[in-house]
């Protein structure tokens, strides 16, 4: 059977990577100088640096403060989080931007689940249920109860932060299942979602 290469050119974490290398070598900082500042092994930084990125180390990226790699590298704040931004944007003058713009597979928009996500939590809480039962309810975990509570909850994985986001379509097909957990009527979180209803 033949071996299957995990390594990608990861879309969201390359431009990062070629600036914090790019940056390090300028300033004659080492690898295990810069991961240990921003937390990440060193193994991990190479992987970022050289943008092969396997999806466990994608994981382990989307959980380090960006800010970490302004601190260490001596740039403005929120340069990082701008190159992982620009490495999922589309320049409307680019060539293939006809081929992205509007092509987003959202069904709702970000302003949709985060109303979801308010109106689960204040339900949530007055049921006295932590996230965990909430998520085992749904079929899932703690973690996506909070993600879903922050409203992060993308149709379009272009669209949405790298490794900290549920997927719309994950989400939808758990929907009567939330809605049996938090003793609502049916249907009633589309109407959420529809802004049809507001609690």
């Amino acid at each position: 059977m033949a071996n299957v290469i995990a390594d990608i050119r990861h879309p969201y974490w390359a431009n990062l990577g070629t600036a914090v290398r790019e940056t390090r070598t300028r300033l004659a900082l080492s690898q295990m100088q810069v991961a240990g500042a921003v937390g990440l092994s060193v193994r991990d930084l190479a992987a970022l640096e050289s943008g092969f990125v396997p999806p466990e180390i994608a994981d382990i990226l989307g959980r380090v403060e960006l800010t970490a790699f302004d601190d260490v590298l001596g740039w403005e704040e929120g340069t990082a989080r701008k190159h992982v931004v620009e490495a999922f944007t589309i320049p409307a003058d680019s060539p293939y931007a006809k081929d992205v713009v509007g092509a987003d597979r959202s069904i709702y928009t970000r302003a949709d689940w985060t109303r979801l996500g308010k109106a689960v939590q204040v339900a949530r809480t007055a049921l006295r249920m932590t996230k965990p039962v909430l998520g085992y309810a749904i079929q899932s975990t703690g973690k996506t109860i909070l993600r879903l509570e922050e409203g992060l909850v993308y149709g379009d994985p272009r669209t949405a932060p790298p490794a900290n986001y549920n997927s719309e379509k994950y989400m939808l097909k758990r929907l009567a299942l939330l809605e049996m957990a938090l003793e609502w009527e049916a249907g009633q979180a589309r109407q959420i979602l529809d802004n049809i209803i507001t609690k």
